[in-house]
């Protein structure tokens, strides 16, 4: 047994940017919907309780970076990924509204689709929503169970101490007030930093599923546009007037929806450029300082970071994987209208296909600062951590 949400026959209008809402709702921040009091509040505590341990995680780093770096690592670790999650959460809340109006209008768009009896259209429809689904989901179940990881290694480090002097270590490495770590404060302050990670994993899946989710709807939008093009120029015979205008209707509405798949791109753009930037630059520093924990420990620590890597990694994979289709996509609507029967039809008409194919050799891409997310920067980023850690392996 699985959960409905993720199976095919789950309802599309549920689909549509289901993680995004499943993981934020948790958090108290709706899109769309005004908050109530009780939302507002309980969003006001999880951004302080992130906001709180990322100190108490940088306390803990900076009075241990002399005396035993290992440990030091180990709250850098995590602390960078929070921080970058602190600013994601901050910055959709700010954008909520921009955002709603976002996903608004992708459902509007998508739903038109639904209006074409078309089983072509309707699968790759419900595989892309379910895709989205599943591999947000992914992110957010891996997330958890990286928390898990760091839960279980606390509580078996203070098991295997039991018969030696007792000493309260947080799940994290934090740092908290001297009472924090005193019973009978220590089991408050425990559940307390065990959520900041929970906090973590849903600003973190929430705004990744919402990239990722964004770029396959406008991928199938654009897939959807392939086919029209497809079925307008069909080879005809000796087209007569009225099929030819008709076809350069079908054309000229062609275009306005390409327009207003790119201006919507553009919107998102403007909205997420600046947490896609902090996120790579972020995820590859993570990326590489878990490597290099992997390397530093031994035993059963590294297996936290091994799934802490993983998650990340899938993270920024997802990112590029989805850049990738919309700009394939959009590529392959030039292609389609290439290799239709364009020159079956009338000068009009072949103008507005000649257009079509101009327009198309310019990818519709997320314009993020220095790159556009795809599968080349991913080898990128890999890469990049790769040097910095044959750096650090240099120094220590």
């Amino acid at each position: 047994m699985y959960p409905r949400f993720l199976d095919r026959n789950y309802p599309l209008k549920k689909h549509l940017f289901f993680v995004t809402r499943y993981s934020f709702g948790l958090l108290g921040l709706s899109f769309g919907q005004k908050m109530s009091w009780f939302q507002l509040a309980w969003l006001v505590f999880n951004f302080v309780n992130l906001a709180h341990c990322c100190q108490a995680e940088f306390d803990f780093g900076w009075s241990h970076l002399r005396t035993s770096p290992v440990d030091a690592m180990d709250a850098f670790c995590p602390l960078a990924c929070s921080a970058t999650t602190l600013f994601k959460l901050g910055w959709m809340w700010w954008r909520r509204q921009e955002v709603a109006d976002l996903i608004n209008h992708i459902r509007q768009l998508t739903e038109e689709q639904e209006g074409r009896k078309d089983s072509r259209r309707d699968n790759a429809q419900r595989s892309t929503y379910v895709m989205a689904t599943r591999s947000g989901m992914l992110v957010l179940t891996l997330g958890s169970i990286n928390t898990g990881a760091f839960v279980l290694r606390s509580l078996w480090e203070m098991y295997a101490r039991r018969r030696q002097e007792f000493k309260f270590d947080m799940p994290f490495r934090m740092l908290f007030p001297d009472f924090a770590h005193r019973m009978p404060w220590f089991p408050v302050f425990y559940l307390y930093s065990i959520w900041s990670g929970q906090v973590t994993v849903y600003a973190f899946a929430g705004t990744d599923g919402f990239f990722f989710g964004f770029t396959l709807y406008v991928a199938f939008l654009l897939q959807a546009l392939k086919w029209d093009v497809l079925d307008a120029l069909r080879s005809v015979q000796d087209p007569s007037v009225k099929e030819s205008k008709l076809c350069c209707q079908q054309l000229a509405d062609i275009v306005d929806r390409h327009n207003e798949i790119e201006k919507i791109v553009e919107r998102f753009s403007g909205i997420m450029a600046a947490p896609t930037f902090v996120h790579f630059v972020s995820a590859s520093v993570v990326i590489a300082t878990s490597v290099i924990d992997i390397l530093l420990y031994s035993g059963y620590n590294i297996i936290r970071y091994v799934v802490y890597t993983f998650t990340v990694s899938s993270a920024i994979f997802l990112y590029c994987y989805g850049g990738t289709e919309m700009a394939t996509e959009s590529l392959s609507l030039g292609e389609a209208a290439y290799c239709s029967a364009w020159y079956k039809w009338d000068r009009e008409t072949r103008r507005r296909v000649f257009l079509i194919i101009l327009r198309a050799q310019r990818p519709i891409t997320v314009r993020v600062p220095f790159f556009a997310p795809s599968l080349p920067v991913f080898t990128s980023v890999l890469k990049f951590t790769g040097s910095i850690v044959a750096l650090a392996k240099t120094i220590l």
